[in-house]
């Protein structure tokens, strides 16, 4: 009897996780793709991990990509003291170059841009940072 439940016990976690990040992936994959521009952030916080924090620059972001020609602004990101933020997470080894790019790009015209996966009605997902057009991953090596 105990032999089972301590198998129970030890997959259970497991089969959770595997759902979540199922469920995760299946939401992601139905949205459609939106460009939003990105202004201001800080590339670290020591107690939530490594991430871009940053602000949608709205001004710079082409709303006819939603319905209605209307970007929802209070769909995005969650709310701060000091407006709403926004979270996209890297390896901390990027950080350092990624805050580089980000401080010349009014001398260098750096565009920075992140690419969400947005349906009406449910949460805006994170799915990739854009410098200049490009991934992130690429504008760093």
């Amino acid at each position: 009897m105990k032999k089972p439940l301590l198998l129970v016990a030890l997959f259970l976690p497991l089969v959770c996780l595997i759902g979540w990040t199922l469920f995760l992936t299946a939401s992601r994959n139905q949205g459609t793709d939106v460009k939003v521009a990105v202004t201001g952030y800080d590339p670290r916080d020591l107690l939530s991990g490594h991430y871009i924090a940053y602000q949608i620059d709205w001004e710079r972001t082409d709303c006819r990509q939603f319905a209605g020609n209307v970007c929802p602004k209070d769909k995005f990101c969650r709310e701060a003291r000091w407006g709403r933020q926004c979270r996209f997470y890297i390896p901390e080894q990027y950080a350092k170059e990624l805050d580089e790019l980000f401080r010349k790009r009014n001398t260098s015209d750096n565009v920075f841009e992140v690419v969400y996966s947005y349906r009406a009605g449910h949460k805006p997902m994170a799915k990739e940072m854009l410098v200049n057009g490009r991934s992130w991953k690429t504008a760093v090596k």
